[in-house]
């Protein structure tokens, strides 16, 4: 029997990140991504992506704003329940907000969805944007540009070896400027996203990044309790 899960998120960035991260988990075992898209209130098939001899199969919501997040989970929650899903996991960044709300969003992810340990919900906040993540991985810099030095890194406002990226109170904004060290950017669009995704090193991330982002270390765990 193929094993369900759905996942969730705010926007392209965490649907192309979340797609690569899980083939990276999966490893061997085959999945296949049934990708959905939220325009006007409702979730519609975009497209399939399916790997040789499935095993998992994985429903990517892409929500296309933070605070659709939970209204989608809890308006698909019965459907998903009634077609044999065993987890269902958001995740949206926090930015706009700062760190002084974490504590009130925290608080109200799970307030008025429904409540089964059948279909268990896990939702996650990225502190304070998933593109903290990224800045934390360092050495995927020099694989965007191998120009990019560790001190342009620090240059572009992030000094990992004095703070943690989660403590940036923009993320995607430090992460622009660094690029731009040598003349390219950070947007949230197709090729941008791609790029750094691509850039990424998935064993550095599990092994280490982790570490020093415990959001992402918790986002991971809810992943592998669906995949595994």
């Amino acid at each position: 029997m193929i094993k369900k899960f759905a996942v969730f998120v705010e926007g392209l960035t965490e649907q192309e990140f979340t797609i690569r991260l899980l083939t990276e988990l999966a490893g061997r075992h085959g999945i296949t991504f049934e990708v959905h898209h939220q325009h006007l209130g409702r979730l519609a098939l975009s497209e399939l992506r399916s790997h040789e001899a499935p095993i998992v199969h994985v429903l990517i919501a892409n929500c296309c704003n933070d605070e659709q997040v939970k209204s989608q989970i809890k308006d698909n929650y019965q459907s998903l329940k009634r077609a044999g899903y065993s987890l269902v996991i958001g995740l949206r960044d926090i930015y706009p907000f700062g760190h002084d709300d974490i504590a009130k969003l925290e608080a109200g992810l799970l307030v008025g969805l429904p409540c089964d340990d059948e279909l268990p919900i896990h939702i996650h906040l990225a502190v304070l944007e998933i593109e903290a993540w990224f800045l934390e991985e360092v050495q995927h810099f020099a694989r965007v540009d191998k120009n990019i030095s560790l001190d342009d890194v620090i240059a572009g406002g992030f000094d990992h070896t004095q703070m943690r990226a989660s403590e940036l109170s923009h993320p995607a904004e430090t992460l622009s400027k660094i690029y731009q060290s040598v003349g390219k950017g950070y947007k949230k669009n197709k090729k941008s996203v791609q790029r750094t995704i691509e850039a990424l090193d998935y064993e550095e991330l599990y092994v280490n990044t982790c570490q020093n982002a415990p959001s992402l270390k918790n986002f991971i765990s809810s992943l592998e309790a669906g995949l595994f």
